[in-house]
């Protein structure tokens, strides 16, 4: 495909300059009205036209009768009306210029089965026309950037969620809408920011592969996740996950539907079919890309392959402010595939220097508790970062107190900065509010269970 094509398709999803909701409704609640308001309360700064045959105004904007009658042709336009009425309103998206429609209307094979003829109906409206079409049965999608909601999703609803999602250089791709949005609220959670989510449903014309395809020279995207039941060319998949490694960016997969039970919902909810599991691992194998099993481990990676450089090797530094945490952690660390190695006795020399006589410098490195009174961490992680035998490290500690780190948090940065290897940390307390802050603004990879936090560093490790 021509990169100019490439462009405007992304320019068309992630950066419209005007946005049609087509069965937009005056009720701010109803999935018709919340883009409406999503769109709004965002800040989009394009044009917004609400379509409803019924009403003149919606929720303060001019309405107008049908995707014809506005004055001028739309980059972008929603569908939200009955799915037997989709079929005629996309071909007039296509008389009327639209560059590209997103369906969330849902009736067509899923579920019972019923509506499958529309899903062939839609097709034959769009054929040979130029429009692109995503969906149908899906939730939309946002372009964090452009401040553009395009979806239902409660994720986006900035009054009800506490605030907009955070922006940054993951791009989210799901067949689950729910699912795919649930990403980037959990991800936001531990200071993840995103570039674009978008849910491709029952993928009448657009897929995941194409989005996934489209989306490698995006600047914006140095993360892509998949959020994936089934796909129809695992070649292709191969071939773009390929050269997402080439081009030194990471792919995550979520792929469900392991099970018979799995399978059967998967094509009961989008129409997928799963294929064999096997065959899916080894590919994800064969091309760098991350597997992960549950939302945590998504989160976990997501944390590691954003916020962190890749590690040399698979050697892990444990730095503790308790001794029991360290040993979990080395356990965890262990069982994962990473070794915790010894550290040499003139590394050891060094770094009990930084405490009292009874800690421990050996691997887990036991500040002990008494460095929780006081004193910079600084020092012995830089001391530890130097000594070059650990790719690694993880500084495990209590941040469960109010105003904890407010000292250190220059100093750390400038360890993690200039470190050698990449850092990350574990805190076995709950967080206090202000360290989360702190945590976030020193862009670190941060746990708060021993499994988690190895399965960061494994991930850190695979990288190279």
């Amino acid at each position: 495909m021509p990169n100019e094509t490439r462009t405007a398709l992304i320019d068309l999803l992630l950066h419209p300059r005007s946005v049609a909701v087509i069965g937009a409704s005056t009720n701010p609640e109803a999935l018709g009205g919340r883009p409406v308001g999503f769109l709004a309360s965002y800040g989009y700064a394009g044009q917004v036209y609400p379509v409803n045959p019924n009403s003149a105004v919606v929720q303060g904007v001019k309405a107008y009768p049908s995707i014809r009658d506005l004055p001028e042709p739309v980059d972008l336009a929603m569908v939200a009306v009955r799915a037997e009425l989709v079929p005629e309103t996309l071909r007039d998206c296509a008389e009327a210029g639209v560059g590209a429609a997103v369906v969330i209307s849902s009736g067509f094979g899923e579920g019972s089965g019923r509506g499958a003829e529309l899903m062939e109906r839609a097709r034959v409206a769009i054929e040979g026309t130029g429009l692109r079409v995503i969906g149908p049965n899906c939730e939309g999608l946002a372009s964090l950037p452009d401040s553009a909601p395009v979806t239902f999703s409660p994720v986006l609803d900035i009054h009800r969620s506490g605030g907009r999602l955070r922006e940054g250089s993951i791009s989210v791709i799901g067949q689950s809408g729910g699912l795919t949005f649930a990403v980037a609220q959990w991800g936001s959670e531990v200071g993840l920011g995103y570039n674009a989510i978008i849910t491709v449903g029952n993928e009448l014309d657009i897929d995941e592969l194409e989005l996934a395809a489209e989306m490698l020279d995006d600047p914006n995207t140095s993360v892509l996740v998949l959020l994936m039941e089934g796909v129809s060319d695992l070649d292709r998949f191969a071939e773009v996950a390929s050269a997402y490694r080439a081009a030194g960016k990471s792919v995550v997969v979520a792929k469900m539907g392991r099970s018979e039970a799995g399978a059967r919902g998967a094509y009961a909810h989008t129409l997928h079919r799963t294929g064999d599991d096997a065959v899916y691992a080894r590919v994800f194998e064969e091309n760098g890309v991350y597997r992960a099993s549950s939302m945590e481990e998504l989160i976990d990676v997501l944390q590691a392959v954003s916020k962190s450089r890749p590690a040399a090797g698979r050697r892990v530094g444990i730095v503790t402010t308790s001794g029991g945490t360290g040993v979990w952690l080395a356990d965890a660390c262990t069982a994962i595939g990473l070794e915790v190695p010894e550290l040499s006795a003139a590394t050891a020399a060094v770094l009990a220097e930084h405490m009292p006589p009874y800690g421990s410098p050996v691997n887990p490195v036991d500040l002990t508790a008494q460095f929780l009174a006081g004193g910079s961490f600084a020092p012995p992680l830089r001391d530890l970062a130097a000594s070059g035998e650990v790719d690694m490290i993880i500084l495990a500690t209590s941040l469960s107190s109010k105003g904890r780190l407010d000292g250190d948090r220059h100093e750390l940065a400038k360890v993690i900065a200039e470190s050698p290897v990449p850092l990350a940390i574990f805190t076995y307390t709950k967080p206090a509010a202000s360290t989360i802050e702190i945590l976030d603004e020193l862009g670190v990879p941060w746990y708060t269970d021993s499994v988690r936090a190895a399965r960061g560093l494994n991930a850190m490790a695979r990288r190279n």
